[in-house]
């Protein structure tokens, strides 16, 4: 079986769920929006005075671990 393929599988029927993405330096949390050429595309909201939404890219190779969250 091709890893590389069944990753971004996964990843694909993960579009539009909130995930947490660990790379080496960080741990980012936000609703994952898109694969394209193996850079993950993440839409992370900051939480401060005012809620602020930004697209966070993450190559695919940086990648520790995705972690779905659950929905309640």
């Amino acid at each position: 079986m091709n890893f590389q393929w069944y990753l971004t599988t996964q990843i694909r029927q993960s579009f539009g769920m909130s995930v947490e993405i660990a790379t080496d330096t960080s741990l980012l949390e936000g609703v994952l929006i898109d694969l394209e050429n193996n850079v993950i595309e993440l839409q992370e909201t900051l939480i401060g005075y005012e809620r602020e939404a930004r697209s966070v890219f993450i190559p695919l190779s940086s990648v520790n671990f995705i972690r779905t969250q659950l929905q309640l």
